[in-house]
């Protein structure tokens, strides 16, 4: 009996081992491949084409966990010091692959990053934003897995028989990963991630606001900022763009933790630095705002024709691809989509990215994945014809 369990265990152990060696990331290429190895060295790597919508195969998962990878997905918490960090790890192991710049900087003087993915010379471009609300911390971690999955399979990644290499030669992505780097550090770090006195001021003052009016009943202020989706003067700058600004007054009147739409449009430098980006490109052909939660796809600002027509077209696209349901309803809330809409004319779609209540725990951030890692080139490909 005990010669049969000892066989039994031994066999386990044979299967365990080999279904290891099977999804080990040094299977795979790394940064160090660079799509030039001879006939007979290309022969023996594994297949070039990559997972794609309808047929996924282990790379993104095997990607997903792999040890060997700068960006860590294994936290619920994605810090702003973290991306900065990951931002020069990326860039060091992939310098010729994309570049990144601050385009300004927050309320708290946090420099706001933007990368730029492939060709700078593209003839297209899209632009990317993520974490723009505080308790929205995910995101950013999701476009900066993104970032790095396209630039580790940079030369042999595919989609729908395109190289990765070539649809970002055509069209170039610029993304900035965390368009809200104060609010994102109040909803992890709490009320001391605040440098200035006078910016924790404010904020204790919205806390205690928020408290008589019965927002919230949290009697410690760090957990109420675990909900913060404004910056760190209270506003709400998915509401602060100068699109239907003046019309937008359903939101809260005074300073808030979400929902203040400012004193002005576009009163905030977070604002002001992804209206200017968005202005420094030279074609940008869509915008995509990266948002949670919900598994939904928000396209409808009341554009007029054909924007209307190209703009819902294109999120029909993006839905088939991540299986988000497409929402047929028309928002108006001085959001960054509707701006980019209404005032650029420029097809924008909010992807709201995993399900739950924000901020998502880390075990949504696996769906996430799965259901977004290849968004960009699917968005490159759509522009091709």
């Amino acid at each position: 009996m005990k010669q049969l369990l000892l066989f039994l265990l031994v066999l386990l152990l044979l299967s365990s081992l080999s279904a290891c060696i099977t999804l080990d990331p040094a299977d795979f290429p790394d940064h160090t491949d660079t799509g030039e190895a001879s006939e007979s060295e290309s022969s023996n790597r594994p297949t070039p084409t990559l997972p794609t919508w309808s047929d996924a195969d282990t790379t993104a998962q095997v990607f997903f966990r792999a040890t060997d990878t700068v960006v860590d997905s294994t936290k619920r918490e994605y810090s702003y010091e973290e991306m900065c960090a990951d931002l020069a790890g990326l860039y060091a192991a992939y310098p010729n692959r994309f570049t990144y710049e601050s385009i300004g900087r927050s309320v708290a003087g946090r420099e706001i990053y933007a990368v730029c993915l492939g060709n700078p010379d593209a003839p297209r471009q899209i632009l990317v934003s993520a974490g723009i609300h505080g308790r929205e911390y995910l995101t950013p971690l999701l476009v900066m897995k993104q970032l790095e999955f396209y630039l580790r399979y940079y030369d042999v990644g595919t989609y729908e028989g395109l190289r990765y290499s070539e649809l970002f030669e055509r069209c170039a992505f610029y993304i900035v990963p965390m368009s809200n780097p104060d609010g994102i550090m109040l909803s992890q770090a709490g009320i001391s991630s605040l440098p200035d006195e006078t910016l924790r001021q404010t904020v204790q003052a919205v806390y205690e606001a928020d408290y008589q009016k019965g927002y919230t009943s949290q009697t410690d202020i760090n957990e109420y900022l675990k909900y913060w989706k404004a910056n760190a003067r209270g506003v709400d700058l998915n509401r602060n763009f100068d699109a239907l600004w003046e019309e937008y007054r359903i939101g809260e009147p005074v300073p808030c933790h979400k929902n203040y739409r400012g004193p002005a449009p576009a009163s905030e430098p977070e604002t002001q630095a992804l209206a200017a980006l968005t202005d420094s490109l030279t074609n940008p052909v869509a915008v995509l705002c990266i948002h949670s939660q919900g598994e939904v796809l928000y396209w409808d600002c009341g554009q007029s024709e054909p924007l209307h027509t190209e703009t819902r077209t294109f999120t029909e696209a993006l839905g088939a691809g991540t299986g988000y349901t497409v929402v047929m309803e028309q928002n108006n809330d001085a959001s960054f989509s509707d701006w980019c809409a209404l005032e650029r004319d420029l097809i924008a779609v909010t992807v709201e990215t995993g399900k739950g209540t924000c901020p998502l725990f880390i075990d949504k951030f696996t769906a996430m994945w799965a259901d977004n890692y290849d968004l960009l080139p699917l968005a490159a490909k759509y522009f091709e014809k």
